[in-house]
């Protein structure tokens, strides 16, 4: 693995990147969640290989070792992501997102669909401006989107800047909380195997290796409007959900399922937001290197 990449954009910001896997293999880029960076992907890199994979993940702008991008939108992500994949020399890929990967999955569809050879959404957000999009979810992750939506940004600062302090100081609290407070699958997940608990910590670190402006960002962009017409989508999107995930529930699922033209939900029965990808990474993978590009 090499986890400290990086390129320069035509605008002159640096982009960071980590790569996972097969040096030579199929292309996949990976969009982390929110709070996360370039480091969360790390647990990849044994199964991507296995599987013949180069993943590909970048941090986004203000996160890690990728430079702040003032006024940005989800739909700017595809136009650092097409420079990257030049960069790199990869004309065609697979792409998928994590919770809040998911918006910037998307914006790489709808701005290069041909040259996507496929795509896959795991537990991701979902616009915020529709009746039900904080249904079924966990009242905290609730709080955060309501207070995103304040045109302030004092009570969502404060919000951010206390997460921070909380990995930076008390680290050993935060695993608690995921073996206490969590869905009984990502429960049972991080108390079996709680080095899952700290790799999510040091990736979610590196996140506010800049301060938390960028994270602060982003929840805002999560809120507002995406200015993506899903309906644009043509290419196939994978949605994967679990049926016990309190953070991004099944119904988001279902949202994109109703939305989108083309996509294939599944909804996996007992597992949670963390759980998900853990255990299924291999089947993730497996179903983003074919591809539906026509040559």
């Amino acid at each position: 693995m090499q986890t400290d990449n990086t390129i320069t954009l035509a605008d002159e910001r640096v982009l960071g990147y980590a790569e996972y896997g097969k040096p030579n293999g199929f292309p996949i880029f990976y969009f982390h969640g929110g709070q996360e960076s370039r480091l969360s992907s790390g647990f990849m890199d044994s199964t991507a290989a296995k599987l013949s994979i180069r993943i590909i993940a970048p941090d986004r702008p203000g996160v890690g070792l990728s430079d702040f991008q003032e006024n940005r939108t989800f739909l700017n992500w595809a136009t650092d992501i097409e420079q990257l994949a030049d960069r790199l020399q990869i004309e065609h890929f697979s792409v998928f997102g994590l919770s809040g990967g998911a918006p910037h999955v998307l914006a790489c569809l709808i701005r290069m669909p041909n040259r996507i050879a496929n795509a896959s959404i795991i537990s991701g957000a979902t616009p915020y401006n529709y009746k039900g999009s904080l249904k079924g979810m966990w009242i905290p992750v609730k709080l955060i989107h309501w207070v995103a939506s304040w045109k302030k940004d004092k009570q969502l600062k404060k919000i951010i800047q206390n997460d921070f302090d909380g990995l930076v100081n008390k680290p050993e609290k935060r695993i608690k909380q995921f073996q206490n407070y969590l869905p009984k699958p990502d429960k049972k997940l991080m108390t079996e195997h709680p080095e899952y608990g700290w790799e999510f910590i040091e990736g979610s670190k590196e996140s506010y290796k800049q301060g938390i402006d960028a994270i602060v960002q982003e929840w805002k962009l999560y809120v507002s409007d995406w200015q993506m017409e899903l309906d644009a989508i043509h290419t196939q999107v994978n949605l994967w959900y679990g049926s016990s995930d309190k953070m991004a529930p099944i119904f988001r699922g279902q949202y994109y399922n109703n939305e989108l033209q083309n996509s294939n939900l599944k909804i996996i029965p007992d597992e949670g937001h963390f759980s998900l990808i853990r255990n299924h990474l291999e089947e993730i993978l497996s179903e983003l290197k074919t591809t539906n590009i026509i040559e």
